[in-house]
């Protein structure tokens, strides 16, 4: 059941693709695309031998960037021969069905119950209640400041990047995680699943910075809360624990005015201290041999940025400063969170009624972490909180499935043989013999009322996912297999393989964030908030130039632009317009596919042609 629920969950998530008559494995969906075609140049250079920091469009300069998912997806094009979009959605679509089928497992096995793998899916079709509070006719997510945007899962999964992965991967360590620390679990699984998993959290620092951070802060926590059940002076530690996340929201934008960003995202971990060193005593040092692991996993990532800050990259300095007017505190907010927050308030009130301390962590550890992190803007951090709520509706909605799975065993124990008895026993759950005990009569009612309360919200919820299933502009796909791409791409690689190195610049009616996707050739471009190139004010200018229809050609000197794509269908006619600073190169013909449309050009069939710049 578990598989079944989690092919079915790829293949819901695709859906809008696959009822659209498109190939998933080979689309790339352009809605809020730029980002997605920044982060396949890194996997395009990969896959094409470039294994280097650089940044990644033009290929000169240098990256601080988390690229290690990006360079692994083009590694795996790269020996697999598959095209770079082919390898991008389909280590995703891997990923996503190993998470969701990580999650059916684990709520299978904590509810005793091998049909409730099919909960596994719920976590990402959470809706936000958009449609109800956006403001907007067919709204699937809500709209905030700057550029800041809350959806459902589906918002984030949908693009098949590095947070996509980041998250499966945290999802799969904390499955792990849960089952193996469930009352009962095997104390030989328990060391290796933990190291495992911690490994995992701390590698996802170079997947992506706030996949990582979610994670390692739902890791932290989740063993100080542990530890605060196990303390023998429980009010102590939690006194002592309330204090320091007043000490944080307190002195928090003092340290980030003073040591900066990064060391900030640190100190917000500082009220999981004192829980955590309760369990570290009780675990026998496992957990800190753990947190050793998933420190020394996430430091190569981690110290390099960091050197980049000491060298003040100036890439660094921008995109710290640009990290405001992104925050999500407001009523917006906790509607869109409902779902979630309901739902594991639910699970806290039923573990207490039955004073199962498993369900109490998870809930707990959700309710202190996901809006901990969400607020990160008030004390002080300023690290895209929006980014943090996104993640935690999955986050959160996954603990919810998991913390009602454990209370269903709970309240409504399996039938079992006499020699299962001792087994459940260890695990807190006591073998139904037929006779309900009238001490668990008021507490499954209770269960079964938050547990409708929680269905009624994500079933009133679901049209969000419905709505971005129906959203043209959210289903609208790229299709890098066309003549017209292929003939884009043969000319680029001929130049980049030429003897005759240096940059390519296109006319505006070629998309040349798509050629470097397509082909790794180094383009006259970048992404502002990845990194930055060598001669970035000559690419500037190139940049501003094209825009307005233009060659800058002394800007093209400076940056060692040497190349030029034009098609026969593109409004500015470069071909005609600087037929004396142009050298003809080659050319390829093409016919556009059904359906295929020419952004600021003509729309008709038409010729690519390679331009070298006369000397």
């Amino acid at each position: 059941m578990a598989a079944v629920t989690a092919v079915v969950t790829v293949i819901l998530q695709q859906w809008g693709q696959i009822a659209a008559g498109r190939n998933p494995f080979t689309h790339l969906r352009t809605e809020f695309w730029h980002d997605q075609l920044g982060y396949l140049a890194i996997a395009a250079d990969v896959a094409h031998g470039h294994f280097d920091n650089s940044e990644p469009v033009t290929m000169t300069g240098i990256s601080y960037y988390p690229r290690f998912y990006y360079s692994t997806v083009g590694f795996l094009g790269r020996v697999t021969g598959l095209p770079t979009i082919v390898s991008w959605n389909m280590t995703s679509f891997v990923l996503q069905f190993l998470a969701a089928l990580a999650v059916g497992l684990v709520v299978a096995g904590l509810s005793r119950r091998w049909w409730l793998a099919a909960a596994g899916a719920l976590p990402f079709f959470t809706g936000t209640f958009a449609y109800a509070i956006a403001g907007r006719e067919g709204a699937w997510y809500t709209l905030l400041d700057a550029h800041a945007v809350m959806w459902g899962p589906y918002g984030v999964l949908f693009s098949n990047n590095a947070e996509t992965a980041g998250l499966c991967v945290g999802l799969i360590a904390v499955s792990g995680l849960l089952w193996v620390w469930r009352p009962g679990g095997g104390a030989r699984a328990r060391v290796t699943v933990t190291l495992v998993a911690a490994a995992l959290i701390g590698m996802l620092s170079s997947f992506q910075t706030y996949s990582f951070l979610s994670f390692a802060y739902v890791a932290a926590f989740g063993a100080a809360v542990a530890g605060i059940f196990a303390a023998r002076r429980k009010l102590v530690v939690v006194l002592v624990s309330v204090l320091l996340i007043g000490a944080v929201f307190a002195l928090g934008p003092v340290v980030a005015d003073r040591i900066g960003q990064l060391p900030t995202l640190m100190f917000g971990m500082l009220p999981a201290l004192p829980g955590l060193v309760v369990a570290i005593a009780r675990s026998r040092g496992l957990v800190a041999i753990a947190a050793v692991v998933a420190v020394g996993a996430a430091l190569p990532q981690v110290l390099y940025t960091m050197l980049g800050v000491v060298n003040k990259d100036p890439f660094l300095t921008y995109r710290v400063a640009s990290n405001h007017l992104l925050g999500i505190v407001s009523w917006q907010a906790l509607v869109g969170a409902s779902v979630v927050l309901v739902g594991l308030a639910g699970v806290l009130i039923v573990a207490r009624l039955v004073r199962d301390r498993f369900a109490s962590i998870v809930a707990i550890t959700a309710l202190l972490v996901l809006p901990l992190l969400a607020v990160n803007d008030v004390w002080g951090a300023n690290a895209e909180p929006y980014r943090f709520w996104i993640e935690g509706i999955l986050i959160g909605g996954s603990a919810v499935i998991f913390g009602f799975a454990r209370l269903i065993a709970v309240a409504w124990p399996p039938r079992h043989t006499r020699e299962d008895s001792g087994r459940l026993a260890q695990e807190g759950v006591a073998p139904d013999d037929g006779m309900p005990p009238t001490r668990r009569t008021a507490p499954a009612m209770v269960l079964i009322g938050v547990l409708s309360v929680t269905a009624i919200l994500w079933i009133a919820a679901l049209p969000d996912w419905i709505g971005s299933l129906r959203d043209p502009e959210m289903q609208a796909a790229w299709n890098p297999f066309t003549e017209r791409e292929n003939a884009v791409s043969e000319l680029a690689r001929e130049a980049s393989t030429s003897p005759s190195t240096g940059l390519i610049t296109t006319e505006r009616c070629i998309d040349n964030r798509t050629v470097k996707a397509n082909t790794g050739t180094p383009v006259a471009n970048y992404h502002l908030g990845m990194a930055w190139p060598d001669h970035k004010d000559a690419i500037d200018d190139i940049i501003s130039a094209r825009d307005a229809n233009a060659l800058d050609f002394d800007a093209m000197r400076d940056s060692d632009t040497d190349w030029v794509l034009t098609d026969s269908n593109c409004e500015s006619d470069w071909s005609a317009l600087y037929a004396d600073r142009l050298e003809r190169v080659d050319s390829r013909s093409y016919r556009l596919a059904p359906g295929e449309t020419i952004s600021a050009g003509t729309s008709g069939d038409g010729e690519i042609t390679l331009w070298r710049v006369r000397g």
